[in-house]
């Protein structure tokens, strides 16, 4: 006569390996939901930046496709908004090739000029930068993320 089920010893030696795989693998993932927030941010930071200065790469017919804000107004937007709405900008004159020709991002998404983890973007005018302050939300703690034009 043969007792069929498992033994103490094979649940418990189950739980165990169970427990030590959890105990790796729960850290791995929660590792690529930063580095995931960290791309996006990264992202979202490289595209307001060229909402700025432009997009050299893009050319048709000799000229530039997105020259963006910095090229039109002749000066760096002093905020953020500046980028999506107009205000008392000047209105872009065809012929002088000046003037607020946006909006210069899409504003579909009410999170545009938040990081991954919902912060603001830090737009600094005179260091010509553009900072999340990543995962902790304050400055400093060597997890800033900071892109600079």
């Amino acid at each position: 006569m043969t007792d069929k089920g498992f033994t103490l010893v094979e649940v418990l030696m189950v739980l165990i390996l169970v427990g030590i795989l959890s105990a790796v693998a729960i850290p791995q993932f929660i590792n690529f939901n930063d580095d995931a927030r960290i791309t996006v941010t990264t992202e979202r930071l490289n595209q307001i930046k060229m909402a700025i200065i432009g997009d050299s790469r893009h050319v048709a017919q000799g000229r530039y496709t997105n020259p963006g804000f910095e090229n039109h107004m002749g000066a760096l937007p002093t905020a953020l908004t500046d980028l999506t709405t107009q205000g008392a900008q000047a209105t872009y004159d065809p012929f002088t090739k000046r003037g607020w020709r946006g909006p210069y991002l899409s504003t579909t998404s009410a999170d545009w000029n938040l990081d991954a983890w919902g912060n603001a973007i830090v737009y600094n005018s005179g260091a010509r930068s553009l900072t999340s302050y990543g995962p902790n939300g304050a400055s400093g703690g060597g997890d800033d993320i900071v892109i600079t034009f």
